[in-house]
């Protein structure tokens, strides 16, 4: 928990040091999340992929720094959730196995931008900075269905990902990249997310997180 505390302060001393002229903006937005993993055992390696649904909302500050060159430093909250159902095999019985999983995360992105004039009104900016990312809880609900001779019975589990015997990191580094459409205070933007850390303690295990993401946001 105190390192979750550290993280919070430091985003907050990073959103209030700007300039008198900076200019706030909140941004809302869609974020679906990848999770590649690659397991090394000698000569063979074997990628897999699972990803999740995600959404996220913050507020940010773009901070002049010469001429059409822009720092923004931002806050904000993401979700990610997804579930998928698996249908047993059982000779006298039907069952099946639904797991619901849940992230929730902080992210600090420090986004240098540069922005080209189109007209009185529009604005096309390209943007590109590190993303810290610390996630806050992640979880799997596991539920398990037997139906057999007329009778269903139901088990349910909860599995924390960052637990005391967990293998995954909750800190990240992404390398973040996009463009920026402005109109008058409208903004729709887009871009991509490549994590650069090992987001697990695994042998011979490389896990890493990359997203797409798209919003929308007002200056205000």
């Amino acid at each position: 928990m105190k390192k979750v505390f550290a993280f919070v302060a430091v985003a907050a001393a990073l959103l209030v040091a700007g300039k008198a002229n900076a200019q706030l903006g909140v941004n809302v937005g869609y974020a679906p999340q990848t999770w590649t993993s690659t397991y090394t055992n000698g000569n063979n390696t074997n990628t897999t992929t699972s990803s999740m649904t995600g959404f996220f909302a913050g507020v940010n500050y773009n901070v002049n720094i010469s001429g059409d060159l822009n720092v923004s430093v931002g806050l904000q909250g993401r979700f990610n959730t997804g579930s998928d159902t698996t249908a047993l095999n059982v000779v006298v019985a039907g069952a099946s196995v639904e797991n619901h999983k849940s992230q929730l995360l902080l992210d600090v992105p420090v986004l240098f931008n540069y922005g080209f004039g189109l007209g009185s009104a529009a604005k096309l900016s390209v943007f590109a900075g590190p993303t810290i990312s610390y996630a806050l809880s992640g979880k799997t609900k596991t539920i398990t269905t037997v139906t057999a001779l007329g009778n269903t019975t139901k088990d349910e589990s909860v599995s924390n990902w960052y637990g005391d015997n967990s293998n995954l990191k909750q800190l990240d580094i992404s390398a973040t990249l996009g463009v920026v459409l402005s109109y008058n205070q409208l903004r729709f933007f887009g871009g991509y997310n490549m994590g650069l850390l090992n987001l697990t303690t695994a042998d011979n295990t490389t896990l890493k997180a990359s997203n797409i993401f798209f919003g929308v946001g007002y200056a205000l």
